[in-house]
């Protein structure tokens, strides 16, 4: 005999129908299916296994992540566009076709060292943070098994600060003569970051006043490229501009409302860093990541007895007491590198 909240009835027909969750749409409603048989006994059974596999049997990590995504409404604006830019940069491409039944330890130990060859430490950690509260959600719901239990991930180390040489600096900047270089020459003379260059607009530079406001940052979204608002108040800054970096934007045409585009479209940020790669083996220049460009801004900055504040607004940190420590370790390495290749340094 069916009971209440089981969602079986007797139908006219006289065979009995159960009914499940078979998924959720974006917006995260339900979407219900349907088992039939000639007992309630039979039904029952064919329900209990429904309801097992359903929630998750032909779900794809991209489309959970999405859903996840579009759920979580117990976030901040500019948290959820941080997790956005994680997710549609970092998880989707990566691992986003992966069946949520068939997601494994090994698959995440893969994706982790992948990043990690690319990325630092902390970014590494960042991206891991939010793909474990992702599933989490949907370990609590039963659709996974605990599936990211002793994933290695690289250890942060104090001296994990690399920044170019004089010589390599200056090796980069003879190939950097493209329009396209601009991007690059506004991490290493302004201390922006990719996600930054990318999503700047001409109205974000006033030349009568010689500055540059960040205001935004790119990341892929559902909807393609967004251009969102920086996470933190301290990344919504204005920068002054060199004389060097006023006269590059001068005589650079205005294809569309974007400074670094290419088709009258944004360039993506993965394609910019894949162009900063080829760039490096132009100019003969060991292999850095692009957030190098941003430590080499500050180890110059340094040199000329910059004020450490200034230097912190200017890159943007939140807390320069927190900063301080890390630039004080940031100068140390400094000083070791640039002295061991450039010979005398004062940093």
């Amino acid at each position: 005999m069916a009971r209440k909240g089981e969602n079986i009835y007797k139908r006219k027909d006289g065979r009995y129908e159960g009914r499940f969750i078979k998924g959720r749409d974006s917006q995260g409603k339900a979407i219900w299916g349907s088992v039939y048989a000639k007992t309630y006994a039979e039904v029952k059974s064919k329900l209990a296994e429904s309801k097992s596999a359903a929630p998750y049997a032909d779900m794809t990590l991209s489309e959970w992540l999405e859903l996840w995504l579009n759920t979580h409404e117990d976030i901040k604006p500019n948290t959820k566009a941080h997790y956005k830019n994680i997710v549609y940069n970092h998880l989707i491409p990566e691992m986003g076709s992966i069946k949520l039944k068939m997601l494994n330890h090994e698959h995440i130990q893969a994706f982790v060292n992948k990043e990690s060859m690319n990325l630092s430490p902390a970014s590494v950690l960042n991206i891991f943070t939010v793909l474990k509260s992702a599933l989490k959600c949907a370990l609590y719901k039963g659709y996974i098994k605990y599936v990211w239990d002793d994933i290695k991930l690289p250890q942060k180390q104090q001296n994990d600060i690399r920044i170019l040489t004089k010589a390599e600096q200056d090796r980069l900047d003879i190939m950097l003569s493209k329009k396209e270089d601009i991007g690059i020459l506004l991490s290493l003379y302004a201390g922006l970051r990719i996600g930054e260059v990318c999503a700047l607009k001409w109205e974000n530079i006033n030349f009568e006043t010689a500055t540059l406001t960040v205001a935004g940052t790119q990341v892929r979204t559902e909807k393609g490229l967004e251009v969102l608002p920086p996470k933190t108040k301290s990344s919504y800054r204005k920068i002054p501009l060199t004389n060097f970096l006023l006269e590059k934007l001068r005589n650079m045409p205005h294809e569309c409302e974007f400074v670094l585009s290419k088709n009258k479209k944004a360039i993506d940020v993965r394609t910019y860093r894949n162009y900063f790669k080829r760039k490096l083996k132009e100019a003969k220049v060991p292999d850095i990541r692009y957030h190098a460009l941003r430590h080499t801004f500050a180890a110059r900055a340094l040199e000329l007895n910059t004020d450490i504040k200034n230097v912190c607004d200017i890159l943007g940190y939140s807390s320069v007491q927190i900063n301080n420590e890390y630039l004080y370790t940031f100068i140390k390495s400094a000083q070791s590198t640039l002295a061991e290749k450039n010979g005398d340094l004062a940093l």
